[in-house]
Order: C-alpha cells, then sequence, then structure tokens
C-alpha cells in the first residue's frame, strides 16, 4: 500500500472518528424551554406576588379609556397627581389574557415568555461553546431567574432582554455595530417596562469595547457606527405614549434614596441563607480561578456592574441570569477551543415532524398540569375588605403589601407599590410611622388624612398601638389582616 493510500485513509478515519453526529445539540433549546415551561407552571407561584392585581386593573383602565393614564387615579392621598405606567403594554396584555382565561392566563403568559428567553439563551450560546458548559449555564439561569420569575411586567422583557445582550455582545466581539434591524426591539422593550433603560444602558460599555479592540486605523468608523446606533435606540426608546418621560421614571425612582430599600424586591440580596445566586456566583468565581478564564478588562467592569446590582437589588436577579452568560460565552469558547473544533462535529438537525410532536406534547402536558395544580394566588385581606365594605370606610390606612388587592376592589388607596409616585418624603414617613419609629407622627397622620378605617397586616407593629387608642377599636381580624375603626365621637 502506498503511503498516499495509507495517508487517505487515516485522515478519513479521524474525519470519521471526529465528525461523530450530535443528536442531543438542536434538542437542547427545546428541552430547556419546556422544563422551564413545566417547572413554572408546576411549581403554581407565578401569582403569588399581589402587584399583579393593579396591573390588570391598569391594563382594563386603558382598554376602558382608549389611552393611557397621566394622572393618578387609584389613591385618595395623590388624587390628579402626576403619573404614567411605563409598562403601559404589557399591562393590557396581561388583562387580556385575564379576561380570556382568568388567573391561570396571566401565569401561562409569564411562563410562556419565561420559557421563550430560555429557548432563545440556550440557541444563541450553542453558536459559541459545547454541550456541556451551555447545559450548565442555562441550568444557572432558569434556577436564578425564578426568583424574579412571576405575572408582572417585567417577564415579559426576558425575550428582548436576551436577543438585544446578544446583539450587543457579538457586535462588540466582531468590532463592529449591532445592525439596525435590532432598534425596534427598544421600541417593543420600552413599551413594555422600564428595564429597558438598563437595555440603553449597556450600549455604552460594549460601544467602548468595540472602540478599543479595533484596529487604530478603524476605530473612527467603529466609533460613527455605534453612535449611530446608540442615537437611533435612544430615539427608539421614546417612541411610547409618553415620549423620553418614560426613561425620566427611571431616574426618579432611583432618586428615591435609602427608602427604596424597604421595598421588598429593591432589598439587597440574603446571604445569610443559601440561594441558586449565591450559590451560582460562588462556583463560577471558583471556576474562573481554577481554569484562568480571562475577560476583556472592560466587561470585566460591565460584569462586576450587573453583579453589583444583583447584589443591591433582588429584582435584578434576572437580568444577571439572562445577559451574564453572553458576558463570559465568547472568551469561554476560545480557552475550550471550541471555534476551531465545532466544524468537526456534524448537527443532526431534527425533523419538522418530531418538533411538532413535541410541541403536541407540550400543550397537551400544560392542559394536565392546569387542570390538577391551583395556582397560588396572593395572601390577600379578602374578608377583611368585605368587613370594611360593611362599616361604608372610605379613607383607609393600607398596608403596603395590599395595595393591589384594593385597587383591583376599586377602594381608593392610602399608599400602594408605585413607589415614584409618591416620592421619597411620603414613603419615609410611611415606613416610620407604621414601625412605630415616630409615634406622635403615626397618630398625627390618622387625623392629617381623616383615616377613618385601617387595614394592617397582624405583624405591624402600628395595629398593636391602635388597640391601645382611645379613638379606636378593633372591628376584625384574621391571619392575614386586622382591621380597625375610629370609635364614633358623641
Amino acid at each position: 500500500m502506498s503511503s498516499h493510500s495509507l495517508q487517505v485513509d487515516t485522515e478519513t478515519g479521524l474525519s470519521a472518528a471526529t465528525a461523530r453526529s450530535d443528536h442531543l445539540r438542536p434538542w437542547l433549546p427545546l428541552i430547556f424551554a419546556a422544563t422551564t415551561y413545566l417547572a413554572l407552571i408546576i411549581k403554581g407561584d407565578l401569582l403569588v406576588d399581589s402587584d399583579i392585581y393593579w396591573h390588570i386593573v391598569v391594563g382594563q383602565w386603558i382598554i376602558d379609556h382608549r389611552a393611557v393614564p397621566h394622572a393618578d387615579p387609584f389613591s385618595f392621598t395623590m388624587p390628579g397627581a402626576p403619573w404614567i405606567t411605563s409598562a403601559w403594554l404589557a399591562e393590557v396584555i396581561y388583562f387580556a389574557a385575564f379576561k380570556l382565561a382568568g388567573w391561570p392566563g396571566p401565569a401561562m403568559l409569564a411562563a410562556l415568555s419565561a420559557s421563550s428567553a430560555i429557548f432563545l439563551l440556550t440557541r444563541l450560546l450553542l453558536k459559541k461553546l459545547p454541550n456541556v458548559p451551555v447545559m450548565i449555564m442555562v441550568a444557572a439561569a432558569i434556577a436564578m431567574a425564578a426568583i424574579h420569575t412571576m405575572a408582572r411586567p417585567h417577564v415579559l422583557t426576558f425575550p428582548l432582554m436576551v436577543l438585544w445582550a446578544n446583539a450587543l455582545i457579538e457586535a462588540s466581539e466582531q468590532r463592529r455595530a449591532p445592525s439596525l434591524w435590532y432598534i425596534p426591539l427598544m421600541t417593543l422593550w420600552a413599551n413594555l417596562h422600564g428595564s429597558f433603560t438598563m437595555g440603553l444602558a449597556l450600549i455604552g460599555p460594549f460601544a467602548l469595547e468595540a472602540i478599543w479592540t479595533a484596529d487604530k486605523s478603524a476605530r473612527v468608523t467603529v466609533a460613527v457606527q455605534w453612535l449611530r446606533f446608540g442615537g437611533f435606540a435612544l430615539a427608539a426608546a421614546c417612541i411610547t405614549p409618553y415620549g423620553p418621560e418614560s426613561i425620566l421614571v427611571t431616574l426618579r425612582l432611583f432618586q428615591l434614596g435609602p427608602i427604596l430599600s424597604k421595598i421588598s424586591e429593591w432589598q439587597p440580596l440574603d446571604f445569610s441563607e443559601t440561594n441558586a445566586v449565591t450559590v451560582c456566583l460562588i462556583a463560577g468565581a471558583g471556576y474562573a480561578l481554577y481554569s484562568g478564564l480571562k475577560l476583556p478588562p472592560i466587561r470585566v467592569a460591565a460584569l462586576l456592574a450587573v453583579v453589583w446590582q444583583t447584589l443591591a437589588h433582588v429584582r435584578y436577579v434576572d437580568v444577571f441570569a439572562l445577559v451574564a452568560p453572553f458576558f463570559i460565552a465568547g472568551p469561554l469558547g476560545q480557552q475550550l477551543s471550541w471555534p476551531e473544533l465545532q466544524h468537526r462535529r456534524k448537527i443532526v438537525q431534527p425533523t419538522r415532524t418530531a418538533i411538532v410532536a413535541a410541541i403536541a406534547a407540550l400543550v397537551v402536558a400544560t392542559g394536565v398540569v392546569l387542570a390538577t395544580v391551583e395556582h397560588s394566588l396572593p395572601r390577600v385581606p379578602r374578608v377583611a375588605v368585605e368587613k370594611l365594605r360593611e362599616l361604608k370606610a372610605s379613607r383607609i390606612l393600607n398596608e403596603y403589601y395590599f395595595c393591589g388587592y384594593l385597587i383591583f376592589e376599586g377602594i381608593p388607596t392610602f399608599i400602594d407599590s408605585r413607589a415614584e409616585l409618591y416620592g421619597s418624603a411620603f414613603l419615609t414617613r410611611y415606613y416610620l410611622a407604621l414601625s412605630l419609629r415616630d409615634v406622635p407622627d403615626f397618630v398625627k397622620l390618622l387625623d392629617e388624612y381623616k383615616i377613618d378605617a385601617t387595614l394592617l397586616a397582624p405583624s405591624t407593629r402600628a395595629a398593636g398601638l391602635l388597640d391601645l387608642l382611645p379613638d379606636w377599636e378593633r372591628a376584625y381580624a384574621d391571619d392575614v389582616a386586622v382591621v380597625h375603626v375610629r370609635r364614633a365621637r358623641p
């Protein structure tokens, strides 16, 4: 046998060995998406946050008035005060889902959006990494995002967040600006939820990275491209019923200062107990230290900024879960030499029939789950509110957590979770008064706002004080809420 024949046979053998079929790879996006969807539906706690009540009411208000609100229509403490909702489109969608399917509607909608984001995340990461790292990263993303996945407007932006982050980082790695075809995503995002400002903020570091890593002769061109993209993105974000006002709402929210941390989703991450975020952070840091994984300096700064926001505010957990994987995917792929080895693996695409069968099975499974699993609604004061109706109370000092249900029942609130409406001074006074940090001001507040009834949680300190005040009496109590009413004066 000639040496030439031996060489051909050897190369053919190696080629056959390295070009082995990968049947699992094309199914991974669907597998993870279906797992996410079913896990969220089966868990049954997508509706535990009471804010879904008032978001549905806002959606109904918009449909009924064929307009978006510009002034507060729900409280008796801020009637007519300037207020806008940057989540108006998401609220209309949730209201439509509620009208069509009742409470399972918003739950299914949130689960579908989250699973779509996981589908996209998996599919995009597979372009840069082999199966095992993708599976680990996506599993971590699912576990972390689940902490803040519920039927609320921000969940509807998850797929947009994934597409936007990938577009920015992919363009930066290729030393160019993203395609202008991504600009409409920003308009849609800006009408769904105020988190679009985070998408705008991400443009800066990746534009800088693209310019820094580009050839010196091309830096001006790249800078102009990114400047054009950023300008169009900013303009697209202003295509809302409120124009640029939607951006200013986010700024006003961060100007609330320390009182913001008293709101549950704005509280810092609790490291006193084990959770998915702390485990993933420690595991990721351990891998980076052991393997020597290196990121570009600007990307390190951007990643640390996202980590810091996640540690400072629980509501940024989903941002970290869905965006951070793109920060490290490219460098990790280079470390694993994946771009060089990828062409040797034959990817076996699933047939159309198999995909349709998988989707049909998912639909059937969804029906079975919805028929057997009852979604847990928030612990709302239903009986207590009925008692307040009997008493014909009109000016009710309410617990912050009860606001969504009160709005849903058409009862004006003293305070609710629209923190930017009330401002730092009002929120601080409310917190100090109900926690009895300032007892005289609590008594003054009752008279100043002509409160004729209170609706508080049993654990709230002010509820105990009202039992001792001569002008007040307890009218109802259960394990959810306590009602006090002002005694009739002779």
